[in-house]
């Protein structure tokens, strides 16, 4: 593990600041028992690159033996995304993560490649970078690696929630 990776895995989650009632997503809800956990940290804020990591599950074996299910890394890298959305939200408006009203953001895009099959039996990293701000919108270029490969590439457009108590 690098050491920029090292110093992100000691930092609190940006999931981890979410009110309880954002909480049970099943991608990253702390509170979902039988989620993913998906769990998101600022790799380099100034840069607005963030990391997580995910190992999969036998279960999560796609239509071809061996490799991962392509809906499971769509969510993965959806919940990754909207988490750093949200710490990058947060950011932008100069408040410190989880400061209410909460700030949440909501998939309007979403766009992956594919580039080649993903394996089973390793950690997953993903990667997501802020390439746009403004008040409500979030523009991040996401991609996923195992193994140090790249395996798919993605897009993804994140938009602010009016209203997100969370209580």
């Amino acid at each position: 593990m690098k050491m920029k990776d090292q110093e992100a895995a000691i930092q609190t989650a940006f999931q981890d600041y979410y009110p309880e009632g954002f909480a049970h997503c099943f991608g990253c809800g702390r509170l979902n028992e039988r989620g993913l956990h998906v769990r998101s940290y600022w790799l380099d804020e100034a840069a607005g690159e963030a990391v997580a990591w995910f190992t999969p599950s036998s279960e999560h074996t796609g239509g071809y033996p061996g490799f991962v299910y392509g809906g499971l890394i769509a969510a993965l890298l959806d919940c990754h995304g909207n988490g750093t959305a949200a710490a990058a939200g947060y950011a932008y408006r100069g408040r410190p993560l989880g400061s209410l009203p909460a700030l949440r953001f909501v998939t309007a895009h979403l766009s992956l490649d594919y580039l080649r099959p993903t394996p089973m039996g390793c950690p997953l990293e993903l990667r997501a970078r802020v390439a746009e701000i403004s008040e409500r919108k979030v523009r991040l270029e996401l991609s996923l690696r195992a193994e140090g490969v790249e395996t798919v590439r993605a897009e993804m457009v994140c938009v602010l929630l009016r209203e997100a108590s969370g209580k």
